[in-house]
């Protein structure tokens, strides 16, 4: 038996309809806005028209972290209500993105590019972020994956 799978893009159209019945007025519009910034980033670079889950990935991600700057700026400003609709738009949003990586399964990944790259001490640094942001690229942040380069690379 097999089980199909449904891309990250029919999901967002479902769960916009979802949102429509339930009358559900933030996550609607986060959806929304998600898929006008696919279609946007899909007409743009290499996609050609195309809406893949690594399109849907990259452009969520950039969604989130527009909302957590928000989050920052409007409790900072005083403006609880605005900050929690962020939280909760970024809520809906990290659902379509692949689960982080804990510090110790970045710390593995770091120390196998570490040991494939075999840098010159902490002036590797460079060659050790380039190959790890490409080998972690949406599964870690790269402050992260700097912090944990910097300790190994001992600078």
């Amino acid at each position: 038996m097999t089980i199909a799978t449904v891309t990250l893009y029919d999901r967002i159209q479902s769960e916009m309809v979802n949102a429509r019945m339930r009358r559900d007025d933030v996550a609607l519009g986060t959806l929304s806005l998600l898929k006008s910034e696919l279609v946007r980033a899909s007409k743009e670079g290499s996609a050609v028209g195309r809406i893949d889950d690594e399109l849907v990935q990259r452009v969520a991600r950039k969604e989130v972290k527009r909302r957590e700057e928000a989050i920052g700026v409007y409790r900072k400003a005083g403006r609880e209500d605005s900050a929690r609709r962020e939280e909760a738009e970024l809520a809906l949003l990290r659902g379509f993105l692949p689960a982080s990586l804990s510090e110790l399964e970045i710390e593995a990944e770091v120390r196998a590019v570490i040991a494939e790259v075999k840098p010159d001490g902490p002036k590797g640094f460079g060659l050790v972020m380039k190959a790890a942001t490409t080998r972690l690229a949406g599964r870690a942040d790269g402050n992260q994956v700097a912090a944990v380069a910097r300790r190994l690379l001992g600078s």
